[in-house]
């Protein structure tokens, strides 16, 4: 995350389109207001992931089994909604877009949590990815989730030699991602923090 002005403290830059290259909403251009409880869902979706994070599940594609690939995130929880911990602490329009700085003030269990992925025995991945943008919005959340299952297979591709049936682990946003638009797509930039917690390898027969 960008530095913080304390421990306790986490900062992140999130953005919204607000004309965006589909007009799915009835709006366009999206309303100030409108825009404005988008970027704050996500900058507490964002702010989750670093605090919180996921539980990941992953059946990894082959082909020659018949598998399809399948990477389930699901969120250990989130921060509430009206938490007053986190602040919007400035909004501006830059190129059609509405920034806003937000911050989070985690208390002490959360810190813990936080203190608990820095350790030597959590592996630090970094993935991309990206989803097109005529889904609309939903797209820049999936690209996101594509930058995270990339950089679970990056990491996972060098310690795990025979391709497992089923892996399972949870993982944290380590830093705000970066999230760009370019050739009809959404493009995401994660860097990660992980843990396996179980694997479930193919018998042999």
């Amino acid at each position: 995350c960008r530095p913080a002005a304390g421990d306790d403290r986490l900062f992140i830059r999130p953005w919204v389109e607000l004309e965006p290259m589909v007009r799915i909403e009835p709006e366009y251009p999206i309303p100030l207001v409108t825009a404005g409880q988008w970027v704050l869902e996500e900058a507490r979706t964002l702010l989750s992931g670093m605090v919180y994070g996921w539980t990941f599940d992953w059946t990894p594609g082959d082909l020659s089994r018949k598998v399809a690939d399948r990477f389930d995130l699901v969120p250990v929880a989130e921060i509430p909604w009206g938490s007053d911990r986190l602040a919007v602490r400035q909004t501006q329009v830059e190129e059609a877009r509405l920034f806003a700085q937000v911050s989070y003030t985690m208390n002490p269990a959360e810190q813990l949590r936080r203190e608990s992925w820095a350790g030597a025995v959590v592996d630090a991945a970094t993935g991309i990815g990206e989803a097109p943008a005529m889904k609309g919005r939903q797209a820049k959340a999936e690209a996101l989730a594509n930058a995270i299952k990339d950089a679970v297979r990056n990491q996972l591709h060098t310690r795990i030699l025979n391709k497992p049936r089923q892996i399972r682990g949870e993982d944290v946003l380590w830093d705000d991602p970066q999230v760009w638009v370019a050739s009809g797509a959404y493009h995401a930039v994660a860097k990660i923090r992980l843990r396996v917690v179980g694997s479930v390898p193919y018998r042999i027969f």
